[in-house]
């Protein structure tokens, strides 16, 4: 085995990222066959098995990871939306906060606004989750409602000892 596979193979051992460990993999598969058998082992094509190969010996196992891609700068600074989610975590977390509101906070305390779908995204990246309340059913009698709660049960009481 040379050096370069046994390289990869201890590599294989510490990486625990699946991206990572997959595209390690296709790397091994392109040392050991040619790149159209490994690409149909991989279930794509022999140029991407090349590419995650060349990098792979340009780079070592850093090449392997996801580059860092430049996107649109948020329009709220990080201190900013460090003290609107502070508020809205303090904020009486019994009742909890509504996605309106929270949209409401923001356009308030920054001036910015939202859609209501991208408040929704901001709100899942400071790892809050919308809790959905059980339905109850709107049009259901009283009397209905009251029949299906549970009733208490008689309770048992233990006896003498002696059986009287």
């Amino acid at each position: 085995m040379s050096s370069q596979l046994y390289k990869i193979q201890s590599s294989l051992k510490m990486v625990k990222d699946p991206v990572v460990r997959e595209r390690l993999l296709m790397v091994q598969a392109a040392h050991q066959e040619p790149l159209r058998n490994a690409a149909k082992k991989f279930g794509c094509g022999h140029d991407k098995i090349n590419y995650w190969k060349k990098r792979y010996e340009s780079r070592g196992i850093r090449g392997l990871y996801t580059k860092p891609r430049s996107g649109r700068p948020p329009k709220i600074s990080e201190e900013e939306a460090m003290k609107i989610r502070r508020t809205v975590r303090k904020h009486n977390p019994m009742k909890g906060w509504r996605t309106q509101g929270i949209r409401e906070l923001i356009i308030h305390e920054t001036g910015v606004t939202y859609s209501f779908r991208h408040a929704i995204r901001i709100i899942q990246s400071w790892g809050m989750s919308k809790v959905k309340p059980r339905p109850r059913y709107a049009f259901s009698k009283e009397e209905d409602r009251k029949m299906f709660l549970k009733k208490p049960r008689g309770t048992w009481h233990a006896g003498p000892a002696d059986g009287k």
